[in-house]
């Protein structure tokens, strides 16, 4: 919980920057400014060059694609480098946070950086993840599924928490401009196997069920709206009494069946009649609603 936080605060705080270098001008004209975090502490290369260790901040670079690569400076956990393309803006400070891991799959992160937009007193925050159709919330409000854009905003401090089932739930703590769009791209880490595993709701891991495997739904579409089941990684769907993981199991569903949706929609879960007078609630990550 306190690394959570210290990752937001970390972000938050490099967040304001961009509004100190718009507003006074540290940049040089045209000059591009990237700041880079890492935990545990690592070296940060640019293009091939090492720049310095994390954290780290400059002003100094020209805009367009860039290479980053973050090596850890600890040689005793087998920590995996992380490498990643930036396209650095004109008067822009693009930040990069990352939690380096063992594996590629339990590492996370976030890359932030700004885009005009019409507005001249309004703000709109954009969240892309991986992977996407996560579960989007904006100050504990949900926003729908990844990639997804708030429009309208006042211009002011927002914490965006994605989660999607298997993954680490992510928070960052960001600042908004007025005038600017902020793109959040975010990395969730998937859960340690044994722990919790993704089976589309979330629950722990352990010996698979044998799941039903005879077709109860309409082999043509039902009336819209209705939901499609997509593919999940056990190659089943739970339906729940309620809208959440806590919920009781009431069924189980196939991808490609398709229910009818019932209209309604919580926390980023979906209503749908399962059977005839009968119904539940399944994960949105893994649902198409077709309307």
């Amino acid at each position: 919980m306190k690394q959570k936080w210290l990752i937001g605060i970390i972000v938050f705080l490099a967040v304001v920057l961009i509004g100190i270098i718009l507003k006074t001008k540290i940049l040089k004209e045209g000059n591009a400014a990237i700041s880079v975090s890492a935990t545990p502490r690592a070296k940060v290369f640019i293009d091939g060059v090492q720049v310095g260790t994390t954290p780290y901040l400059s002003d100094k670079f020209k805009p367009g694609e860039h290479t980053v690569k973050l090596i850890p400076e600890t040689t005793t956990d087998s920590l995996l480098p992380w490498e990643g393309e930036v396209t650095l803006n004109s008067n822009i400070l693009t930040v990069i946070n990352r939690n380096l891991s063992s594996t590629a799959q339990t590492s996370s992160g976030e890359v932030i950086w700004l885009e005009k937009i019409p507005s001249k007193d309004r703000s709109s925050i954009t969240v892309i993840s991986f992977p996407d159709q996560a579960v989007v919330k904006l100050d504990g409000e949900p926003k729908g599924f990844s990639p997804v854009t708030i429009e309208e905003l006042n211009p002011g401090g927002y914490q965006i928490i994605v989660a999607s089932p298997g993954y680490e739930e992510r928070t960052v703590s960001v600042k908004t401009i007025a005038g600017y769009k902020l793109i959040v791209n975010i990395q969730l880490a998937k859960k340690i196997e044994g722990v919790e595993e993704a089976t589309g709701s979330g629950e722990k891991a352990g010996p698979t069920p044998t799941p039903k495997v005879t077709p109860r739904a309409a082999a043509t579409p039902p009336e819209k709206p209705y939901v499609r089941i997509k593919e999940t990684p056990t190659g089943w769907l739970r339906v729940r009494s309620g809208p959440s993981t806590s919920a009781a199991e009431v069924d189980r569903v196939n991808p490609e069946e398709m229910f009818p949706y019932l209209g309604e929609e919580k926390n980023g879960w979906y209503k749908i009649e399962y059977e005839k007078g009968k119904e539940g609630w399944v994960s949105g990550v893994y649902v198409e609603l077709i309307e």
